[in-house]
């Protein structure tokens, strides 16, 4: 439970915890090489384990001990899997000098480092937390890299931050590419802005191609790539998806020397009280309103029978307690108050950069409430991440983890390239084969052959008649039409011979039935019909026919996403053909079965489920996997899925949900 989010006495309570834990144990390295010895070590089952020379190291010369019943227990296991009595190769002993080791194992080892590399770090947000932030500036500096703000609204130009400890966040206008706009930086002592060359000055064109100039320097003076004194510092960069920011940061790109750290909120809030997919989507069915489908999801639990562990989904507090990850929701559920305007952001996102400097106050403001917003739920996230994960290697990962990179050249781009190239290429073949599947199945239309097909029995079949307006036509038109008709078309399938001298000099045939073709064209309706003669569930995947460039014919609308792709794809499960009702999700249909009839179906119209053709599907499936097939005893008839009566009909059978 978070019942402590907003707990006051919590703040003071975020000890230097790590830090007074190395009293407990020695810095200073302890040496107990093993003896070097070739005996092979091995377990009471056989097994081979370490050599006696890595595991005096490790385990500073402590033999296991095994209880009788443990091991007759794991011969038993071995035996059932026909696994005892095996030869197992064996593998040459090692004999390695480990580095020494600090305390009295291996535990204690990995704590001692952990808390001696992490020290530095948790100081400097112990700092950013317990820090009385200053007032944020009422204007902000039209001007080329940093600049600080004190504490009385005096504002300076410097290199760089200075502090141990930063709050950050950069704004990227999008149009404008993948370079950094402006950006926001809070200590416990200044608030600091940037703001980019693209940005202040005007040009006609800037370079496509970025370079460290471009990026936004955070421990480096703009033409050096060395700190000041030749020293690096250990610093905390805290952020909301801190690794976005991150890409932006100048000496992130040198492959050696920063000693910068980040803490990412977006990954304390995940550790703390994050989501998993399911979840995310009940929550977001919440947020909007939708109780009914929150319903659904139990109702759908209750009837599949699914066993789950843990409490029953009838109580949604932990919807009260937990968010999607977006700075917005993640403020709105560690500190309350206020929403987050966001509204600013859609600026960044499509304008353009004189959009920019038009509203650079008011961005450069939204930017600063971010960094201020992030610093509230800081303060809040990281007592609770030391409750709910309190061994120091924890710490030390994520910060590690944080600064990873990969080093590229050229290849990389061309990889990348390469990559979404064959994406495309493979998009575009699947699509081509959906909509020949989607074509192919039109043709069971002819003689209602769909209504054997175990998959496709039950879309809409309807078909829309081809409309034509009736014309009058006045006697003298009506003659003249006879006369026309009256000239009679050569059959195509014989052979006429040459011409006569009549034929000759009449009218040409071809002229007479394209004449003849413009004559209906006042028949056709003023509304142009979509696809007539094809059924509903075709029309649904074309496209309308418009004068667009972008309009093609066929199913091309048709994408995995929809519930009738599966259908015409065939699918099955374990032989069962798949099928999608509204009431109950996704399932497959059983030949025969009757065990599981649900008693509230009442009796409607509909498509009758083709028993038989279901039936031959997975006898075909039995043949093919060599399994025996069931006998059905078929002697009353009963009620398919459809809920039409039919003799010995499949049943439907409910399957963990998923979407097509």
């Amino acid at each position: 439970m978070l019942h402590v989010l907003r707990s006051p006495l919590q703040r003071t309570l975020i000890p230097l915890q790590w830090r007074f834990q190395r009293c407990l144990f020695s810095f200073k390295p302890h040496s107990l090489q093993g003896e070097e010895s070739t005996e092979n070590r091995m377990n009471p089952l056989n097994i081979q384990m370490l050599s006696k020379n890595l595991h005096d190291q490790i385990f500073r010369g402590q033999e296991p001990e095994y209880r009788e019943e443990e091991v007759e227990r794991s011969i038993r296991h071995l035996q059932k899997h026909q696994l005892w009595g095996k030869e197992t190769s064996m593998l040459p002993e090692v004999e390695l000098k480990l580095p020494q080791m600090y305390g009295n194992n291996i535990d204690e080892h990995f704590r001692i480092l952990a808390q001696k590399q992490n020290l530095p770090y948790l100081e400097a947000a112990t700092e950013l937390q317990l820090a009385e932030i200053p007032a944020m500036p009422q204007e902000w500096s039209w001007e080329v890299g940093w600049t600080r703000y004190g504490p009385d609204g005096e504002s300076q130009k410097v290199d760089f931050p200075e502090e141990t400890a930063l709050v950050f966040d950069v704004e990227v206008c999008m149009a404008e590419g993948r370079c950094p706009t402006m950006a926001v930086a809070m200590s416990p002592t200044n608030w600091y802005s940037w703001c980019s060359k693209r940005l202040i000055e005007e040009r006609y064109s800037w370079s496509n191609q970025l370079t460290l100039a471009d990026l936004i320097p955070l421990e480096t003076s703009i033409n050096s790539a060395r700190p000041p004194g030749g020293q690096w510092k250990e610093r905390l960069i805290v952020g909301h998806n801190v690794s976005f920011d991150r890409t932006f940061i100048k000496e992130q790109y040198l492959l050696k020397g920063s000693k910068v750290r980040f803490m990412d909120t977006m990954s304390l809030h995940m550790a703390i009280s994050g989501l998993t997919g399911f979840q995310r989507t009940l929550w977001m069915a919440n947020k909007m309103g939708k109780r009914r489908g929150l319903q659904e999801v139990k109702e759908h639990f209750k009837k599949a029978g699914q066993k789950r562990e843990g409490p029953a989904i009838d109580s949604w507090d932990w919807v009260n307690i937990s968010s999607i990850n977006n700075l917005a929701d993640v403020h709105a559920l560690y500190v309350g108050g206020s929403p987050l305007k966001k509204e600013a952001r859609e600026i960044f996102v499509k304008g353009s950069m004189a959009d920019v400097r038009k509203n650079f106050q008011e961005l450069m403001q939204y930017c600063a409430m971010d960094v201020d917003a992030t610093h509230h739920v800081f303060t809040e996230q990281l007592p609770l991440f030391m409750e709910r994960c309190p061994h120091p290697v924890t710490f030390a990962g994520m910060l590690e983890m944080g600064v990873s990179y990969l080093p590229v050249n050229q290849n990389w781009g061309r990889y990348l390239e390469d990559s979404q190239d064959i994406y495309e290429e493979l998009q575009r073949e699947m699509k081509k084969s959906l909509m020949t599947l989607a074509d192919d199945a039109c043709q069971l239309l002819q003689d209602d052959r769909y209504k054997e097909d175990p998959w496709l029995w039950d879309l809409e079949w309807d078909v829309q008649e081809f409309k034509v307006k009736k014309v009058p036509v006045s006697k003298k038109s009506k003659k003249e039409v006879e006369t026309k008709v009256g000239t009679s078309l050569p059959d195509s399938e014989e052979d006429p011979g040459p011409p006569s001298e009549e034929e000759t000099e009449g009218p040409c045939p071809s002229r007479l039935a394209v004449e003849k073709l413009k004559d209906t064209l006042s028949q056709l309706p003023k509304r142009r019909q979509h696809l007539p003669g094809h059924p509903v569930w075709y029309r649904k995947l074309c496209e309308k026919m418009s004068a667009e460039d972008s309009w093609s014919p066929g199913a091309n609308l048709i994408s995995l996403q929809m519930r009738v792709t599966p259908k015409l794809m065939g699918l099955t499960w374990d032989g069962f053909p798949l099928h999608y009702t509204d009431k109950h999700g996704w399932g497959y249909l059983v030949p025969g079965r009757r065990d599981n009839l649900v008693s509230e179906e009442e009796e409607g119209e509909g498509p009758v489920c083709p028993h038989r053709a279901i039936e031959s599907v997975y006898r075909e499936y039995c043949e093919q996997n060599s399994k025996a097939r069931p006998q059905y005893q078929d002697c009353h008839p009963q009620r398919t899925s459809c809920g039409r009566t039919a003799p010995c009909g499949p049943r439907w059978r409910s399957l963990a949900p998923w979407r097509v």
